[in-house]
């Protein structure tokens, strides 16, 4: 058997996954603490979603005009205001989630670098978030984008870097399966394998 090569490419793209998980990880938690910190909002010191309205300092940092701030808010439901009113139903759900991220990386051919990339950014993200759904009333959003004339992101709901993290990485999936999908095989493709040529055998005396 011949699986000599085979070993270290699957080292090395699993290297790939679990290196993309842990820097979308500490990045969004860095970034995180890094905006609200500079916005002066402590997520721990409030209790509930009604008390962080009510007394937390509604401040904003200009990136770029109108269009990109940085904001400090507590998220308990998802983009949108889903689930907002059962946090705990997304404590279930989001550590879930990593356990499907796992039996997707178990499917995935240790070829296909690039999945296994986007498959470990997703699951830095998930965590990231599971982080934020555990140690505080909800997770720590701080980008803000605002597009005119753009009616979802007029504007649209605040995010952070987890959840970019998993939008890129569902992207970058959908688009593998996607090419995967328009590559016709040779079986399907009507064309016969080709047998190897033979020498021609001399006619006997």
């Amino acid at each position: 058997m011949s699986d000599g090569p085979a070993a270290p490419h699957a080292a090395r793209t699993s290297w790939i996954f679990w290196g993309a998980a842990l820097a979308i990880f500490a990045l969004d938690l860095w970034t995180k603490h890094l905006v609200f910190q500079r916005l002066d909002v402590d997520p721990a010191r409030y209790q509930s979603i009604a008390d962080f309205h009510n007394s937390a300092p509604a401040k904003r940092i200009v990136v770029a005009g109108d269009w990109l701030r940085f904001v400090a808010t507590l998220n308990p439901g998802m983009m949108w205001g889903k689930f907002d009113d059962h946090p705990g139903v997304l404590k279930v759900v989001r550590p879930l989630a990593v356990l499907v991220i796992f039996i997707l990386l178990g499917s995935i051919p240790a070829g296909q670098w690039s999945a296994r990339l986007a498959l470990g950014g997703i699951l830095g993200g998930a965590l990231g978030n599971i982080y934020d759904s555990f140690r505080y009333i909800g997770v720590r959003d701080f980008l803000e984008v605002n597009f005119d004339h753009v009616p979802v992101f007029n504007p649209f709901p605040a995010f952070n870097l987890a959840d970019s993290a998993i939008c890129v990485g569902v992207a970058v999936l959908a688009l593998g399966m996607l090419r995967s999908s328009k590559v016709p095989s040779k079986a399907t493709s009507g064309e016969a394998p080709q047998e190897p040529a033979r020498e021609p055998v001399p006619p006997a005396p």
